[in-house]
């Protein structure tokens, strides 16, 4: 209700009725909001899994050389980009967070993100997905 109470424009009565235009957006925000849950605990999960309490030299060396690695490949980013990416992965923050945090739509930080990423993929080699 709040988003048609703030953007009524956004409800066009040639394309369907009230109720259907209030039921569809309110099962986009549920999915929006089961998607940034599944997204945040996959995260979660994958920086927990990867502590090590006991990683030899070796693993530590590595570790510190693909850090560095990524520290570069960050800074070939465009600003926007690598903030947003910073934010949501190394602040833990959520799309929505990430958005309020830069005082931008929640669109445009999906953008800068997936489109970081995939610039990154792209500079280790990888094929854009």
């Amino acid at each position: 209700m709040t988003h048609l109470w703030q953007q009524p424009e956004k409800f066009d009565p040639d394309r369907g009725s009230l109720r259907t235009y209030l039921l569809a957006r309110t099962r986009s925000r549920a999915l929006d909001i089961v998607r940034s849950e599944t997204s945040r605990k996959r995260r979660e999960s994958r920086v927990k899994g990867d502590h090590r309490t006991e990683a030899g030299v070796d693993e530590m060396v590595a570790d510190a050389s693909t850090a560095e690695e990524l520290r570069d490949r960050l800074s070939s980013l465009k600003e926007t980009e690598r903030e947003a990416i910073s934010l949501a992965f190394f602040g833990d923050l959520s799309y929505r967070q990430v958005a309020e945090r830069l005082g931008i739509p929640e669109g445009t930080a999906k953008s800068r993100i997936r489109a970081g990423l995939a610039n990154l993929r792209l500079s280790y080699g990888e094929s854009a997905a």
